[in-house]
């Protein structure tokens, strides 16, 4: 049965669902739920935590909110794609000039944006804290993070209330992205978005590859080939996710499109976000830190309460026996830039007992 569409269909706007794929509506499903529950995990256990508020913590919980929103972006999507599910062209009008395009677009280009710039904040703390090991009390500082994150609140709220106030805009497309290209300002808008995450992940890339050298330049141990790993996938998934974007959305803006809309739905609704699920087990839920403030975390509601004892004893002794080895090894090479990689949370008995000998903690 032939289907006539009106408005005609566009190179934007192609006579399809909101997904086009059935494999796809899966694969952002499975996306979805694991960015939402992921990130609002890492949320709650380090708000609710007992211990207190590093640095590290502080700037997780940024990137675990910017990565939900991106989760409740992909929500809003999947949901109007099962509304609309082989009926989309009775919806699209409604959907893509209405509110909830709106939001969907503004949560997306946020989220994106203060992911981007949390992650760029988070890599540049891990190196210099490796290059610059003998500086101890050159750290970030809390009140320093702060600011640095109520920037970048700022731009990434700047960057998604543009297309609202004219600038390209979140109606030309299903998936509420903004593709309007009318004229230079559009053009120099979708441009500035593009390069300034392309440049955000060369320097995520050279920091890393500074900490790797640094870790590769001693005897590499068990605990540095695991370091080496993490860094590799870490890398890995930062460019399987924004390179591809990156490229193709260059070269569109330069005016050589190289794909449609119907392939692009695949970068942009299942890689672009694979970044906003694969976080929050990467620089969260897979660290001892973590797995430490959860367990405590669920010894006060009674459940793994002996794992939950573990973790408190271990933390006693380091806070008791300042001068313990793990301690000691915290101050040289190989246990400190291990644990600043991971990038681990630091635990507050650590912090304390560094204070109490006169000198601040490595973040």
């Amino acid at each position: 049965r032939s289907v006539s569409c009106s408005p005609a269909p566009d190179a934007f706007n192609p006579c399809e669902d909101v997904m086009g794929r059935s494999w796809l509506r899966a694969a952002v499903w499975l996306v979805l739920v694991a960015a939402l529950l992921g990130n609002l995990a890492v949320m709650l256990v380090l708000l609710s935590s007992r211990f207190s508020l590093s640095v590290s913590k502080f700037l997780m919980c940024h990137l675990a909110f910017a990565d939900f929103c991106m989760g409740a972006y992909l929500l809003l999507l999947a949901a109007v794609d099962a509304h609309s599910a082989g009926a989309y062209f009775n919806h699209a009008i409604p959907w893509q000039h209405g509110t909830g395009c709106q939001v969907a677009g503004f949560l997306t280009v946020f989220a994106s944006e203060l992911s981007i710039f949390t992650l760029t904040v988070i890599t540049l703390e891990r190196w210099y804290a490796i290059t610059y090991a003998i500086h101890l009390n050159r750290r970030l500082k809390l009140r320093t993070a702060a600011k640095v994150m109520t920037a970048g609140w700022a731009v990434a709220g700047l960057a998604a209330s543009l297309p609202l106030l004219g600038v390209s805009s979140y109606t030309k497309t299903s998936i509420c992205l903004p593709m309007e290209t009318r004229g230079p300002r559009d053009l120099a808008y979708l441009a500035a978005l593009l390069s300034g995450n392309g440049l955000a992940f060369l320097l995520i890339c050279a920091c890393y590859g500074k900490m790797y050298a640094s870790i590769a330049g001693r005897h590499a141990s068990a605990g540095d080939t695991t370091v080496a790993k993490r860094m590799a996938l870490l890398v890995f998934t930062d460019f399987a996710c924004w390179a591809p974007i990156a490229f193709f959305g260059l070269t569109a803006v330069a005016g050589y499109p190289l794909i449609d809309v119907t392939n692009s739905k695949i970068l942009l609704v299942f890689f672009y976000p694979l970044n906003s699920c694969a976080n929050p087990f990467l620089y969260a839920i897979l660290t001892k830190q973590y797995r430490r403030d959860l367990f405590v975390l669920l010894s006060r509601y009674g459940f793994c309460t002996r794992r939950a004892m573990r973790y408190k004893d271990t933390s006693s002794v380091l806070h008791t026996a300042p001068n313990n080895r793990g301690i000691l090894l915290s101050l040289q090479g190989n246990h400190r830039q291990r644990d600043v990689i991971t990038p681990a949370v630091e635990t507050e008995e650590e912090t304390q007992s560094s204070t109490h000998r006169g000198s601040p903690h490595p973040i």
